[in-house]
């Protein structure tokens, strides 16, 4: 059974109680960023963008331990932050942003982008403004169907950017969206909440010590509901998420079939310490307790695959299936407890 991890593990599973590795069986997919801050037109906007971005990168490098390297960060004015800038946000540069990703990235690798800005729809055509000509959906398509990797995370929280989805929609990708459609033209506020879900308590919901894209979005949504209802304002703007490949994306997520997979994704890495057994497994120097942290991890994912599928089966074989793996789970919980009580 193929293990999937979406900062990326593989793990072969072969018995319930033992895990048994090669080098070819664990792969380490680096994590890469786009942050594109585009033109602001206004002072006022321009700062905006910038603060909004400038909390990405720190995010980002700062909080979730992204290489700098690996984090492209465009900007209207590299003055603003010339350290962290790498360019200007230029159709050229975010051009050759991504042909050089496509050209150093692997199948394992994650991308990131986050798309900060102004949008427009001709009634065709959906645009992320940029300086000098702007870049449509299409053509952020077609860049992402260069990369060797499928494991694509967008965010585009600029007004009108709802038909995004429609174009950048794959298997393995997570689309964002801050507007349901294009005739949805003024600006947003969705980036700021998006931004809180990575450093509020509450957006974790199964208190993993990580937030999904999908934690992220529903915290990213309610936080904005309160916003408009203490506001009291019409609202000018209706968040979607698409992780399925339908090209369509979904607003109420408890009963839409988007957001299963998006549940399974995380802009954080693994924690240190499954990061030093995953390293000591490839060197095939693993110590009992690594191999029980890793069990417990692809324990965990094939419980995640079983919820994913829980439509495709009868309710008894769900309940069956997910009652072998939950007790699987619980006893290797149990005999790590007993490893560390051990070592202490």
């Amino acid at each position: 059974m193929n293990i999937r991890k979406f900062y990326f593990v593989t793990l072969l599973l072969l018995t319930p109680s033992s895990i048994l590795y090669s080098q070819s069986a664990i792969n380490f997919g680096a994590r890469y960023a786009v942050i594109i801050g585009g033109i602001g037109g206004q002072k006022e906007f321009t700062e905006e963008y910038f603060d909004q971005t400038n909390r990405m990168y720190d995010l980002l490098v700062n909080e979730l331990n992204y290489k700098s390297a690996n984090v492209f960060y465009l900007f209207e004015d590299l003055a603003y932050d010339s350290l962290k800038i790498k360019a200007t946000c230029t159709a050229a540069n975010v051009r050759d942003v991504m042909n050089r990703l496509a050209g150093k990235m692997k199948p394992e690798d994650q991308l990131f982008i986050f798309m900060v800005g102004h949008g427009t729809f001709d009634g065709t055509w959906s645009k992320f403004n940029l300086v000098g000509p702007d870049l449509k959906a299409i053509d952020y398509a077609q860049l992402l169907a260069k990369l060797p990797t499928k494991k694509v995370i967008l965010v585009n929280t600029s007004s009108a950017s709802g038909p995004f989805i429609k174009k950048l929609s794959g298997k393995e990708r997570v689309i964002i969206t801050a507007t349901k459609s294009g005739r949805e033209y003024f600006e947003t506020n969705f980036a700021n909440f998006f931004l809180d879900a990575f450093t509020a308590n509450q957006a974790d919901l199964n208190k993993d010590n990580r937030v999904s894209m999908l934690e992220a979005f529903e915290f990213a949504k309610t936080s904005q509901d309160k916003w408009y209802e203490d506001q009291r304002r019409l609202r000018a703007e209706h968040p979607l998420l698409d992780d399925n490949g339908d090209g369509k994306g979904s607003q109420d997520l408890a009963e839409a079939d988007d957001g299963k997979w998006a549940s399974r994704v995380y802009l954080a890495g693994l924690s240190s310490e499954l990061q030093t057994s995953l390293q000591r497994a490839k060197s095939g120097a693993q110590a009992p307790a690594d191999s029980l942290r890793l069990e417990k991890l692809a324990l965990e994912q094939q419980v995640d695959d079983l919820k994913a599928k829980k439509e495709q089966l009868s309710s008894q074989a769900y309940t069956s299936q997910l009652e072998t793996l939950l007790v699987q789970l619980a006893k290797t919980n149990r005999r790590l407890k007993k490893l560390k009580a051990l070592a202490q």
